[in-house]
């Protein structure tokens, strides 16, 4: 306990009083609890009484124990890669993941209907582009499904996500995904990543002092130029869909692939500030109509915008009359063929 200072574990304890900053032992007490997440231990409490008779300061407080090799370990085993079989196949998640991770170890799945789209609409040799892969629980599906004589392009920019996904791609043994360590957009640029642990939203790039993490914006007509056939496009990016779709336009227009395609109006509207009318009308400008399926049992075709923006508006008004879903937080899956007439 007697290690060098620093650590990230720092940033959420760190606080200034302005009547006195030294520590005391309720703050000795506390650290234990909080940063190595145990009672503490008689003789390094002793230890940190003395430092704090001392007149050791809060912020040294602090820096000694997140920099301590304890909470180092305890940081690493939160981080290190756990694998969750979903089926015929192994993601890696982190446990300190709070966005979905903790569900996928406690039930074996991650959104069924999307898996089940997606499942249903490949099949060996396809070329399937993942746009938003997270930690790969489509990616690593869809590589099986399609076989060696496939391929998978799994598009992601977030790090910590990255770092599961090739975690998944080592222990299934999948030589045939090309991950693409980009934020899908309209454009090249620098961009920011903002939200939770693995679940984030692109957005502008913010000031480096307000530690954004940053990525490489790409369109995906330019990194993905040489692909020899498109069958599937899979898109999750938490309301950045419609520069990720104008991006990919040509490759679209051009092989017209089935499409699975999150629709989130509150991530477009508050995000992006983007009209989810808009995005609707430029998919029905490439395919005839759209297919809106959710975890609620919603399946239903639309060849308009208007009806399924009012549909939506509906069952939105139900789900969260029924206690599911706070307002507006009803998303949809939009599965999208060209081979469904108007």
């Amino acid at each position: 306990m007697r290690d060098a200072p620093g650590s990230s574990f720092g940033r959420l304890f760190r606080r200034r009083r302005k009547w006195n900053d030294r520590a005391t032992r309720n703050d000795v007490r506390y650290a234990y609890r909080f940063i190595l997440r145990r009672p503490a231990d008689p003789e390094g409490l002793a230890y940190y009484f003395d430092r704090v008779a001392d007149g050791i300061s809060f912020d040294e407080l602090v820096h000694s124990f997140t920099g301590s090799a304890e909470a180092r370990e305890l940081q690493d085993a939160e981080s290190r890669p756990r694998p969750v079989d979903l089926g015929g196949y192994t993601v890696c998640v982190q446990r300190r993941d709070t966005d979905f991770a903790q569900g996928i170890l406690a039930t074996h799945d991650y959104e069924p209907h999307v898996r089940r789209a997606v499942r249903e609409r490949l099949r060996d040799g396809d070329v399937m582009v993942d746009v938003g892969a997270n930690v790969g629980c489509i990616t690593l599906m869809a590589a099986g499904l399609v076989g060696k004589r496939g391929r998978v392009a799994a598009v992601e920019p977030n790090p910590d996500n990255l770092q599961m996904l090739y975690a998944g791609m080592v222990l299934n043994g999948f030589g045939n995904v090309r991950v693409f360590p980009y934020a899908a957009s309209d454009g090249p640029g620098v961009v920011s990543l903002t939200g939770g642990t693995s679940n984030t939203n692109v957005v502008s790039a913010q000031d480096p002092e307000r530690l954004s993490v940053y990525a490489q914006a790409v369109a995906l007509d330019d990194v993905l130029a040489s692909l020899p056939r498109l069958d599937l496009v899979k898109m999750d990016v938490e309301g950045h869909e419609p520069k990720a779709f104008e991006g990919f336009r040509r490759a679209i227009e051009r092989y017209r692939p089935a499409l699975v395609v999150e629709f989130n109006p509150r991530c477009l509207i508050d995000l992006e500030q983007y009209d989810p009318a808009a995005f609707l009308d430029r998919i029905l400008a490439v395919y005839p109509c759209v297919r809106a399926i959710s975890p609620f049992g919603d399946d239903q075709w639309f060849a308009r915008s208007g009806d399924l923006i009012g549909y939506w508006d509906r069952r939105n008004r139900e789900v969260t009359a029924a206690g599911l879903l706070p307002d507006r937080l009803l998303h949809f899956d939009l599965i999208v063929e060209r081979g469904r007439p108007r």
